[in-house]
């Protein structure tokens, strides 16, 4: 009897996610549970390959996020390789939010969001550090930099956090933060 319970509970749940307006389960999985870090609900990306910039209100102060909003942010974060949009994760939107507040920029310079498949596999083949299975691909990574704020002490203050993973690169102008498990380099 309690099998069929839970049984039913969970055939309910499964068809509520499938009535939601917004095409983001995470928005709805995680609405009830509060990310570890998030942003004051705005965020300024300025795209340093296109020149787009957005600055834009992407959740309301009850915690309601705005789909129009996080469809503008994802259409800013595309890929530059095949113009293609990807979800992006709300937690590391609100990751870079945090970081944005923490270091009171007023944007994110984003060198990549969003990766097709397709677009990093080019990437790999001229680029030794392109990762085969890269967070940039499910739409959990972002290559960012603040001005005013040295890419050592972002990376710094990324990995203190210890919300996934955070790349400093040697030759390179910005920081990897995705939100992918906990690591560095």
């Amino acid at each position: 009897m309690r099998a069929s319970i839970q049984s039913i509970i969970m055939i309910v749940v499964g068809f509520g996610f499938l009535l939601l307006p917004t095409g983001r389960l995470e928005t709805a999985a995680l609405h009830d549970s509060p990310f570890q870090f998030t942003g004051d609900g705005q965020l300024a990306i300025h795209d340093v390959q296109t020149g787009e910039r957005i600055a834009i209100v992407y959740r309301d102060d009850e915690g309601r996020y705005d789909d129009a909003a996080l469809e503008a942010i994802d259409h800013t974060l595309r890929c530059h390789g095949a113009g293609k949009t990807h979800p992006i994760s709300l937690k590391l939107i609100e990751l870079i939010d945090h970081m944005q507040d923490h270091f009171d920029v007023p944007n994110v310079r984003v060198v990549s969001g969003y990766r097709s498949p397709e677009h990093n596999a080019r990437l790999r083949r001229r680029l030794r550090r392109v990762a085969h299975d890269s967070h940039h691909i499910r739409g959990m990574a972002m290559d960012i930099r603040f001005d005013g704020v040295g890419k050592r002490t972002l990376g710094k203050y990324a990995r203190a956090l210890r919300a996934g993973g955070v790349g400093v690169y040697r030759r390179s102008t910005f920081v990897h933060i995705d939100v992918g498990p906990v690591r560095s380099w």
